[in-house]
């Protein structure tokens, strides 16, 4: 695909069940808490599986808009809700905001919903360069072979016709038409014969597509699988970690610590918030734990 590269690592040897569920709990986690704590638990426990599945250099670009747009929501939050007791500073008045006051409790809110959105964004960087895409498509397969087939194909068409598009440019540059100079007429003209041809071999694709497909007796029976994907008891492991968690935050929410209270002060966070929101943490972090593991001691490769 498009940006996935397959790494030798334990995160992209799971199961594809496996990281879909530790996926979906992250995403359901960060929008059930909205106390900062959790939200931190999270994004450290997603960071460190992020680390150990070696996508450090694609999560750094999410990092940097997210962190942006942070930054804007506190900016945002703090000119415009003007609420809060523990003021930092008094601005003059500006016409439509009033008098401008900056509170400690309109900076943290905002900083508090800026890392939600960070843990949102970062679950689905995972999601993108951990996961395969074809291997989600095959979990969905026994529900609708049809449709993820037409699925399938639709999310190959766009990477393969970059691919076709840049190998066609670059011919033509050999040939000396030039794409990104002269005026608008002109290059508009030179991606005329790119899109003829990029249109035949779109048409060349489909029909050998249809030939294959026709030649290894697609519809004509129940669907066989090439390959399997196994349950390991490395999978074992994560599932049962994410029960763990899950059970620790519904714990967590029916004591009333999934929410936090902003205003009119910042409320205290007790210690008992502290070791579960730590432990809450470590479980989590189980696939970036065994993957430390997974690496340091070669037979334990072979065990789980």
């Amino acid at each position: 695909m498009l940006v996935y590269r397959q790494k030798d690592n334990l995160i992209h040897r799971l199961h594809p069940l496996t990281t879909v569920a530790f996926v979906g709990v992250i995403f359901f986690l960060s929008l059930l808490f909205s106390h900062p704590f959790f939200l931190l638990g999270l994004f450290v426990a997603l960071g460190a599986v992020i680390l150990a599945s070696d996508s450090y250099r694609e999560w750094k670009g999410y990092l940097k808009c997210t962190l942006g747009m942070m930054a804007l929501l506190m900016l945002i939050n703090a000119c415009v809700a003007q609420a809060g007791s523990t003021v930092l500073m008094a601005g003059p008045r500006v016409p439509g905001l009033g008098n401008v006051r900056i509170t400690l409790e309109e900076l943290a809110f905002g900083a508090g919903m800026g890392l939600r959105l960070l843990v949102i964004v970062s679950v689905f960087c995972l999601y993108t360069h951990a996961l395969h895409p074809d291997k989600v498509l095959k979990l969905l397969s026994r529900w609708g072979s049809r449709s993820v087939l037409a699925v399938t194909l639709a999310t190959r068409l766009f990477p393969l016709m970059i691919e076709d598009f840049h190998r066609v440019t670059d011919v033509q540059r050999c040939r000396g038409v030039k794409f990104a100079t002269g005026k608008f007429q002109e290059r508009v003209h030179n991606l005329g014969p790119v899109a003829s041809v990029l249109l035949l071999s779109s048409l060349e694709r489909s029909w050998q597509l249809a030939e294959s497909m026709y030649a290894r007796g697609y519809g004509s029976g129940p669907r066989t699988c090439y390959t399997s994907e196994l349950w390991r008891p490395r999978d074992h492991l994560v599932i049962l970690a994410l029960l763990v968690a899950m059970v620790i935050a519904v714990g967590a929410a029916w004591h009333g610590w999934s929410a936090y209270n902003y205003y009119p002060r910042l409320a205290s966070v007790s210690r008992d918030e502290l070791k579960t929101a730590a432990a809450f943490t470590f479980f989590l972090s189980v696939p970036a734990i065994l993957n430390r593991g997974w690496k340091k001691w070669p037979w334990l490769q072979s065990r789980i």
